[in-house]
């Protein structure tokens, strides 16, 4: 195969995984999400400090995916 070749199926390779990939971001989030809050309704509250550092990162990834 020529160099043509091996481009354009490089290309349609990088393109079929980006579609494959949509959405995929968020729903990691919502578990994640949804898997804390159902940790902290069996296990109790987590120590503020911890809850607090949390809170900063989550506030730190809106604004990265706002981006």
């Amino acid at each position: 195969m020529n160099l043509t070749k091996y481009l354009l199926l490089a290309l349609l390779t990088l393109g079929s995984t980006t579609a494959l990939a949509e959405g995929g971001a968020e729903r990691s989030r919502q578990f994640w999400e949804a898997f804390r809050q159902d940790q902290e309704r069996l296990h109790g509250k987590q120590d503020q400090a911890v809850a607090e550092r949390e809170r900063k990162q989550a506030e730190k990834a809106r604004e990265v995916a706002k981006d």
